[in-house]
């Protein structure tokens, strides 16, 4: 991924490393044996959503806070869930992402396990793990809200974590912004959108609904996709 492709993010979790300083490694947290992901939430990380209401800015209408305060809460248009950032306060909310520091691991390519850059490998390539169905295929463009995962910590996680079948590891050659997921809103009255379904929405970042979008998850397109039989990954991260 050219990072130069990215537009600067305005506010970082002080805990988050840029792509400009490289800060020393994220501590390390443990529930049992278990490792805590980096961009899982934590009990004491927990706040109620903030008033949502109508908004007129530049681009048009959508939805805002109604105490909204510029870039902490957007980016690229998306308005964003806001919760705090207190990594290791209370329990570990393990299976549950935390929304800053999902975006922020996309956005700079962190690992999702230990929150420090995952380009450590020879060919520039990126370690996605991702669900797929039996019978699906990893295709060009294939979009995302997991983010990689580093040499050291893919191999932890296929050795440690016995991941679920379905799943399965893809060599990403570059990464691109597509979207987000999230929730919609209808404009009258500002309410989210009835849904059956137990996900969030994803929407374009050229899409007419992401004004009325509540990200709570940044999406990214993968390109140049290999997949990866998981048993030999371990083997082939130094490649």
């Amino acid at each position: 991924m050219r990072r130069d492709q990215w537009p600067s993010t305005p506010w970082l979790p002080p805990d988050c490393p840029s792509t400009a300083v490289r800060r020393p490694r994220p501590p390390q947290y443990f529930a049992g044996t278990e490792r805590v992901p980096y961009i899982a939430p934590w009990t004491g990380e927990n706040a109620p959503l903030g008033a949502i209401t109508t908004r007129h800015r530049r681009g048009g209408v959508g939805i805002g806070y109604a105490d909204e305060y510029g870039i902490a809460d957007r980016r690229r248009g998306a308005l964003w869930i806001r919760v705090p950032v207190k990594r290791g306060a209370g329990a570990p909310l393990l299976g549950r992402v935390h929304a800053l520091r999902q975006r922020q691991a996309m956005a700079h390519m962190l690992c999702q396990y230990c929150g420090r850059p995952a380009d450590d490998r020879s060919d520039g390539r990126y370690v996605f793990l991702l669900q797929a169905a039996v019978g699906r295929l990893i295709t060009d463009g294939e979009r995302t809200a997991t983010p990689p995962a580093c040499g050291g910590c893919v191999a932890e996680a296929v050795r440690g974590r016995s991941l679920r079948s379905g799943y399965v590891a893809v060599l990403v050659e570059d990464v691109t912004a597509w979207g987000v997921a999230g929730i919609v809103y209808t404009p009258d009255p500002v309410k989210p959108v009835p849904s059956t379904a137990e996900q969030f929405t994803l929407v374009a970042y050229d899409d007419p609904r992401l004004p009325w979008t509540l990200a709570c998850r940044e999406v990214v397109a993968l390109h140049g996709c290999t997949v990866v039989d998981l048993a030999y990954l371990p083997e082939q991260i130094a490649a």
